[in-house]
């Protein structure tokens, strides 16, 4: 007897179920916090070269007003000011701020520090280290070192979860990121920012994937990708509700806490959350698996016959006598970093994935939708910030259109097929972003850039959703953890190059949305050439693929 069908016997998505997956699910807000926290954390708010304390007592322009002085020492350029002796040597009290400008004064970098606006953030890390002018460089290298921190998690924890198992690595995590998130909120530096921002990425990162495994091995193979959905609309709740508490906390340190000391509250799933009795079945840990069963069955008002356990532990033997040893391999693991996968005596590697023209076809274009995929994804969320009109409700936006996406991805998931909604979605998201950075409406076109970039989010998202259920469709079963994994890799590569992409508008305001929408309409087009998997069998063995039309 397979698991898959003693879930059927005590009942595929019980109570059981139902109450754990939602305890799961509750970290999935968390997660959220700590993936965009930095939206308003590294916000960057309006600011020029102070110019208080500046001795004009005995000069002709003591009795100016402060913005008739900032229009005097402060050229344009929020990064330079003038020279304040010829300022107060150059006034004339008639023509003074008309002489002043039109005169080619040289500038100098600001010699009194930065003012900042409170008016948006009362405090970000931008306002508090003077990371401005020849300093921005870190606002960036800190998003591309949380991504970084992200990408060691989804390898570290995909590893320790299925050697030591995934509750252990939960309550792990969870301490990491508590602590990193605490140390993090008392920085006095970006020195020491910047490593528990690398920790936090990690953790919350690896956490996510224990959650995302723990889910699907819980429920019947009917369930998994409806519990999926549902992690990620829980995932958009909490982007929802990091808004709100951004809001109201506009002090960086404080909303560092408010999404950190929560975590503790996870110190309670000790007495409710179980251990993944797939992992415990594939580790020969049938006592603890047996007692896992019997609480499911329990509660989901169902008999667990004792004949069940004996059935398993007799297949698990015989994979054993035969050479075969199958970990947990499940269809659908967000960031999942498997190993390899025995066949007969035969271990597969990343190479396999690529050793065969059909198979490299198929790889190569997944992986490349996911680069793409996460690299709009990310960059639409964090770009927030840079649209027109409120920060806050931008955002919140951009967390609510996601909700609808999932939806319309569980309703038209096997009407339409999976290809058809990625190839879709992906090429309508890309005109979305490249119509956002560059379509101007006299009056309007700040609102409807913001629009358009919504919609461009909404798209983005559901081929988001569905690019983990193809991926995992399309890889052969004895490569399926390792293909899997390395699409998560890709996509945390894009997620590093984010921030880089997002500087480009210095160069010109619309190129990194245009940069954007172009990669999703290349990757959507390409993802015309995978196969469709809705009602087919999913490939077992290389061949498969090699074989199939």
């Amino acid at each position: 007897m397979k698991f898959d069908d003693v879930l059927e016997t005590i009942g595929p998505f019980g109570k059981y179920q139902k109450i754990r997956c939602l305890l799961l699910c509750m970290f999935s807000l968390v997660s959220a916090w700590h993936a965009f926290n930095m939206v308003f954390v590294g916000a960057v708010p309006e600011f020029h070269c102070d110019n208080q304390n500046i001795n004009i007592s005995s000069s002709k322009i003591s009795n100016i007003s402060d913005a008739g002085l900032l229009e005097l020492l402060v050229p344009d350029d929020s990064c330079q000011q003038y020279d304040e002796k010829d300022v107060i040597m150059l006034y004339d009290n008639s023509t003074g701020v008309h002489r002043i400008l039109s005169s080619n004064m040289s500038t100098t970098d600001c010699t009194r520090g930065f003012w900042y606006s409170k008016e948006t953030y009362s405090s970000t890390i931008v306002s508090q280290f003077d990371l401005v002018c020849k300093r921005s460089f870190w606002i960036s290298t800190s998003k591309s070192v949380f991504f970084f921190g992200r990408l060691c998690g989804a390898v570290a924890f995909g590893q320790l979860s299925d050697r030591f198992g995934r509750r252990p690595m939960f309550f792990v995590g969870a301490a990491i990121l508590l602590v990193a998130g605490s140390i993090a909120s008392a920085a006095q530096n970006i020195y020491m920012f910047l490593p528990m921002y690398f920790l936090q990425g990690l953790a919350h990162t690896g956490i996510f994937l224990v959650v995302y495994t723990l889910s699907t091995e819980l429920v019947g193979p009917e369930y998994r990708f409806l519990v999926s959905v549902t992690i990620q609309i829980f995932y958009s709740v909490g982007c929802m509700i990091l808004s709100g508490m951004a809001y109201l906390l506009r002090d960086w340190r404080y909303l560092e806490l408010a999404i950190t000391l929560p975590v503790v509250l996870f110190a309670s799933y000790w007495w409710f959350l179980p251990e993944s009795v797939r992992w415990l079945l594939s580790q020969n840990r049938f006592d603890e698996a047996h007692k896992y069963l019997k609480e499911a069955a329990a509660t989901n008002g169902a008999i667990l016959s004792p004949s069940i356990m004996k059935s398993l532990q007799d297949v698990d033997n015989k994979n054993l006598k035969n050479g075969k040893k199958y970990g947990s391999v499940l269809p659908v693991t967000k960031g999942h970093q498997g190993g390899k996968t025995i066949n007969n005596g035969r271990k597969y590697y990343f190479l396999d994935l690529v050793r065969t023209w059909p198979m490299a076809k198929i790889s190569l274009n997944i992986w490349f939708n996911w680069f793409a995929n996460a690299l709009v994804y990310y960059g639409l969320s964090l770009n927030t910030e840079n649209l027109a009109g409120d920060p806050y409700l931008n955002f919140c936006i951009a967390g609510a259109v996601e909700i609808p996406a999932y939806i319309l991805c569980i309703i038209s998931l096997n009407k339409v097929g999976r290809k058809v909604i990625v190839v879709t979605s992906m090429c309508v998201g890309g005109i979305a972003c490249i119509l956002s950075g560059t379509v101007h409406i006299n009056g309007n076109s700040g609102t409807v850039t913001t629009v358009l970039a919504m919609i461009g989010k909404f798209f983005i998202t559901a081929s988001y959703g569905m690019l983990y259920l193809l991926a995992a469709e399309v890889f052969p079963t004895v490569v399926r953890n390792v293909g899997v994994g390395v699409s998560s890799m890709s996509g945390s590569i894009g997620g590093i190059l984010v921030p880089t992409m997002l500087d480009l508008k210095s160069i010109w305001a619309p190129l990194p949305l245009v940069l954007f929408g172009s990669l999703s309409i290349t990757a959507g087009s390409l993802a015309l050439l995978l196969p469709e998997t809705t009602d087919r069998p999913m490939p077992q063995l290389l061949e498969d693929v090699s074989t199939s039309d």
